[in-house]
């Protein structure tokens, strides 16, 4: 199994795939799902022309699951100290929920790093709403059984109607990824995203940067309120930060409408590319 090491002895499961010569995408996951969340996108990337690093952030499956607090910011400097250690300069960012909020940290932070970045259903600061959304998702991982912790999140992040007609055995899925997951880093990116604000990042960021969106998401909507930061008013601060909605769906593009959102960010990826 392939492993990173950094500069502090934690080790990173990762996977290089895709044609050599292409150019790499590294991917942020979600703080229940992590690399998983691309499953269903990830066949279209490389048949679009990618290579795609794909690997367990710290705390979650393979690697390595110290017992210390996570943030956001540390999870995005990881991700700089992965491609030094695999020997990548530059690369394109894709990040989901809580690893699209890792993506905008990274591209701020490490901007030298990054032609381009896609921040998927992320914000750059929770409401109040959301603050509390993820707070009781913590206290429910403290005392739920998982798989009924599990079932709720798939409630909260997945359609309706999508549960019920090709999206059937989601519930099953979503509780055997999540079941790969350590419930104390769980716990911790609750924390991390409630405690999370990358406003002042938001101004730094350098590179083109797409953030998408769901029109019916309740976890991380385009727009939040006073207290918040979501993706509209990101735009308005950044002139290279650039949106995209998907109409009708919630939290789960990546699983409900896989085709159109490899499509739209393949897109900006080559536009960002070409004019590099």
């Amino acid at each position: 199994m392939p492993y990173a090491v950094l500069d502090d002895e934690a080790r990173l499961y990762y996977e290089l795939t895709g044609h050599d010569d292409a150019p790499v995408v590294i991917q942020f996951g979600g703080g229940l799902f992590g690399r998983h969340n691309f499953g269903a996108v990830n066949d279209g990337f490389r048949e679009n022309g990618f290579r795609l690093l794909s690997f367990d952030a710290r705390g979650y499956g393979a690697s390595s699951a110290p017992r210390e607090q996570y943030t956001i910011e540390m999870w995005a400097h990881d991700g700089a100290k992965l491609l030094d250690a695999v020997g990548l300069e530059r690369v394109f960012a894709h990040g989901t929920s809580m690893g699209g909020m890792i993506a905008i940290a990274f591209t701020a932070l490490h901007g030298d790093r990054v032609i381009a970045t896609c921040a998927d259903v992320a914000f750059a600061k929770p409401d109040v709403y959301r603050r509390t959304l993820f707070r009781v998702w913590r206290r429910m991982a403290e005392s739920m059984p998982w798989d009924d912790f599990s079932d709720h999140v798939t409630t909260q992040a997945v359609g309706a109607r999508f549960l019920e007609e090709e999206g059937a055995g989601t519930f099953e899925l979503v509780r055997s990824v999540i079941g790969w997951n350590d419930p104390y880093t769980v716990r911790q990116a609750c924390i991390a995203m409630e405690e999370m604000d990358l406003t002042p990042l938001v101004t730094q960021i350098e590179r083109p940067l797409l953030m998408t969106n769901g029109t019916y998401d309740i976890l991380c909507p385009p727009v939040l309120a006073p207290s918040g930061l979501g993706a509209r008013k990101m735009a308005e601060m950044n002139p290279l930060i650039a949106t995209h909605e998907f109409p009708d769906i919630g939290h789960a593009d990546l699983l409900e409408c896989p085709d159109d959102a490899v499509r739209i960010v393949s897109a900006f990826f080559r536009q960002a590319l070409d004019a590099a």
